[in-house]
């Protein structure tokens, strides 16, 4: 399971994805609906922010 975390003026956004593929989609569409420190962690850890770059 793939975990989507980040902010926005409500507060915490937390989400959860099958694959990193729709988690990668699902951080993009937040970080353009105006979320902040969005990431994206897999079940290693390992965290994916590079998807910021990909919006544009």
């Amino acid at each position: 399971m793939f975990e989507i975390n980040g902010f926005d003026t409500a507060g915490v956004v937390s989400l959860k994805r099958l694959s990193l593929a729709a988690a990668l989609k699902k951080a993009k569409e937040l970080t353009e609906d105006g979320c902040w420190d969005v990431r994206v962690v897999d079940p290693a850890g390992r965290i994916y922010t590079s998807f910021e770059e990909q919006a544009a």
